[in-house]
C-alpha cells in the first residue's frame, strides 16, 4: 500500500517542473493549424478573383412595333462604379443619327449603333462620386426623354464555397483579406514553430494555449496595421482604396501576422508619439525606494549609508529635504550619504526623492528619520540596551525583590 502511494506520488507532475505536450494534443494542434492555413488560402483566393459588380449578358433590345416617336426605354448597365471608364448603352426606338446625348446637361460624345441603340462611353471624370446621372436624348436643343444612371462604390460579388454570389465593397474586400492574411501569417509562423520545439523534444503542455490563439492574433495585428496605413499613420502611406496597393497591404499584414510580437511594440511606438503619455504612478511604471530606515550616525566619525531604488528608467537623480545635519552630503546620482557629521543632531524625518530618465520622468519618495548623536551617548545607549552597569557587569535583573523582605545580615564593617 506504501509502495503504491509513492508511486503515484511520483507519477504526478509537480507545478515547478515542465510537463512535454502529450501526443494527443500534438495532433489535435497540428490539425486545428493545417485546417486553419488551407482554409485560409481557399479564402484569400476567393476574395482575391472574384469578379467585378457589372451586368452580365446581351444588350438588350426593345420592342419599338407601336412606337412611332422617339423614346428612351432603359441605360443598360443600370449602375456603374465610381472612377471606373465604362461604356454603357442607350436603349429606345427611333433614334438617328442626329440623336443627341447629354449627360448631367451637357452634350456627350456617343456613337449611333442602330435605330435603338447608341453607345456612350463614360470617362473617370464623369463618375467622381457616388450618386446618380442624367442622361438626356435630345432632338438639337430640345430635349425628349431621360433616364438616371446609378454611380455606386467599387466592388465585386463574392461567391465562397458556391454560395449565391455576395456584392462586397472595395472597401469590405480590402478589409477580409486583411484579416485573412494575417490568420495565415500568423498560423505558419506558429506550425513553424511548434515543429521546431517537437523536434528538439522542448514543447510543454503549457503552450497549448499559445499555438491556438495565434491566428486570432494575427488577424488583430494585421487589422490594426491596416488601419494605421488607411490613417496614414505609417510614412508612405495613403487613405485612398483607389490608390491603395492590394499587393502592399496583404503583404504588411501577413508580417504583421507572423511577427506580431515586433507589431505590437511598433503600435506602442506609434502611439507614444502621437499621444506622449505621462503616468505618473509611481508603484506602476516609475521607480520606488526600498530602503525602509538609516542607521544614526556619530559626532567625528565617517558615516555612509545608501539608499536604494528599483524600477523606473536608470540613472536616477537624487535629492532631500530638509538639510542633512552638518558634514553629511547626498550623492545626487548614486543616492548615497557619506561624510563626517561635526555637531550632534536629534533624530529628524528628511524626504529623499528619486526621479527616473524616463521620456515622461516619474518620481518617488520616502520619509527616512537620522540622527547625530556624540560618541558617548551611543556608549551608554548600547550599555542600557544591554543592561550592562558601568562596572562591567552584564548581569540582567529578572525579578524585583523588596528591601523589608531581604534576611537580615549579619558582620560587615561597622
Amino acid at each position: 500500500m506504501e509502495n503504491g502511494f509513492q508511486k503515484s506520488e511520483e507519477e504526478k507532475p509537480k507545478n515547478d517542473k515542465a510537463v512535454p505536450m502529450s501526443d494527443r494534443s500534438v495532433i489535435s494542434l497540428a490539425v486545428y493549424l493545417l485546417a486553419i492555413v488551407v482554409l485560409s488560402f481557399y479564402l484569400v483566393y476567393a476574395l482575391w478573383s472574384a469578379q467585378p459588380q457589372a451586368e452580365m449578358g446581351p444588350v438588350p433590345a426593345p420592342d419599338c412595333k407601336a412606337v412611332t416617336a422617339p423614346a428612351f426605354a432603359q441605360v443598360y448597365p443600370a449602375r456603374v462604379a465610381v472612377g471606373g471608364a465604362q461604356d454603357v448603352w442607350v436603349i429606345g426606338c427611333g433614334f438617328t443619327g442626329k440623336t443627341q446625348v447629354k449627360i448631367n446637361a451637357a452634350a456627350h460624345q456617343a456613337l449611333f449603333m442602330d435605330a435603338s441603340h447608341i453607345r456612350v462611353s463614360l470617362a473617370p471624370a464623369d463618375l467622381l462620386n457616388p450618386g446618380s446621372a442624367l442622361i438626356a436624348l435630345a432632338d438639337g436643343e430640345a430635349v425628349f426623354d431621360s433616364r438616371a444612371l446609378a454611380i455606386v462604390p467599387a466592388g465585386v460579388l463574392w461567391q465562397p464555397f458556391g454560395l449565391p454570389p455576395r456584392p462586397l465593397s472595395q472597401e469590405v474586400q480590402f478589409l477580409l483579406l486583411v484579416l485573412i492574411v494575417g490568420v495565415l501569417g500568423s498560423t505558419i509562423y506558429a506550425l513553424k514553430s511548434m515543429a521546431n520545439y517537437r523536434g528538439d523534444r522542448r514543447l510543454e503542455e503549457s503552450w497549448f494555449m499559445y499555438y491556438a490563439v495565434q491566428p486570432f492574433e494575427g488577424a488583430g495585428m494585421a487589422f490594426l496595421f491596416y488601419l494605421l496605413i488607411r490613417g496614414g499613420f505609417l510614412a508612405g502611406a495613403g487613405a485612398d482604396v483607389k490608390t491603395a496597393n492590394l499587393f502592399g497591404i496583404c503583404a504588411i499584414a501577413g508580417l504583421a501576422g507572423t511577427f506580431s510580437d515586433m507589431a505590437f511594440r511598433k503600435l506602442r511606438e506609434v502611439f507614444e508619439t502621437l499621444f506622449k503619455p505621462q503616468d505618473n504612478r509611481g508603484g506602476k511604471t516609475g521607480p520606488r525606494i526600498t530602503t525602509k530606515s538609516l542607521a544614526d550616525a556619530v559626532v567625528g566619525q565617517p558615516y555612509s549609508s545608501s539608499i536604494h531604488a528599483a524600477g523606473g528608467v536608470a540613472p536616477f537623480k537624487w535629492s532631500v529635504s530638509p538639510t542633512l545635519p552638518a558634514g553629511l552630503s547626498l550623492d545626487a546620482t548614486a543616492g548615497t550619504i557619506s561624510g563626517t557629521p561635526s555637531a550632534a543632531s536629534p533624530k529628524t524625518a528628511y524626504q529623499f526623492m528619486v526621479t527616473d530618465s524616463a521620456p515622461s520622468p516619474v518620481s518617488a519618495n520616502v520619509s527616512l528619520e537620522m540622527a547625530v548623536t556624540t560618541a558617548g551617548s551611543e556608549t551608554r545607549a548600547h550599555n542600557a540596551a544591554n543592561n550592562e552597569e558601568a562596572d562591567g557587569c552584564a548581569v540582567e535583573v529578572t525579578h524585583a525583590t523588596l528591601d523589608e523582605d531581604l534576611p537580615p545580615t549579619e558582620g560587615g564593617v561597622a
